[in-house]
């Protein structure tokens, strides 16, 4: 994997699933592999992440008070917990105490954003969800490509939009099977 600054190539982009109906993501950068994400089981919200020489793991926790926990591999120390509100979105919050929002940022929810508190987006995840495989292009802020946390946002950022396109499509099995 490559580990100099894919963030400051003029190289899109692009979040695809390696092959259909898999729960493992390949962030390219034109030809260039620069990350992944793979789920640990079939079903299930555990994922390990890497991106150039950084790896997290991913674990969504509770259910009245639902978060996703970011932590390195072999730890029980979250380096960040992710907070998602009810009507959509949610908060970021790091270990150092500073915060990033996570939103929809158009009306058929699929381009979504870590916006700054100012809010300027840092990174826009533009998603399409086809047939069989689902797909990213992401949009950095030029003056975000240098943030330490930038890796950890765009692989995040990609597992959130998983996680909520299986919850969309898990409502609408059971909804099919009720009826």
């Amino acid at each position: 994997m490559n580990t100099a600054n894919p963030f400051a190539s003029a190289a899109p982009l692009l979040w695809t699933q390696s092959k259909s109906m898999s729960r493992q993501y390949l962030l390219k950068s034109g030809d260039t592999l620069i990350g992944n994400l793979r789920f640990e089981k079939a079903s299930g919200s555990r994922a390990s992440a890497e991106v150039g020489s950084q790896r997290w793991t991913f674990k969504r926790e509770g259910f009245f008070h639902p978060r996703v926990t970011v932590r390195a591999p072999d730890s029980d120390v979250n380096v960040a917990v992710f907070h998602p509100q009810w009507s959509s979105g949610g908060n970021l919050d790091f270990l150092d105490g500073h915060q990033l929002r996570w939103c929809c940022t158009n009306f058929w929810g699929s381009h979504w954003a870590f916006v700054h508190t100012d809010n300027r987006p840092s990174i826009l995840f533009s998603h399409h969800e086809g047939i069989l495989k689902a797909s990213a292009k992401l949009e950095i802020d030029p003056a975000d490509t240098s943030l330490p946390d930038l890796p950890l946002l765009v692989v995040l950022g990609w597992y959130l939009i998983i996680l909520s396109a299986e919850d969309a499509a898990a409502v609408i099995i059971s909804s099919a099977v009720v009826s």
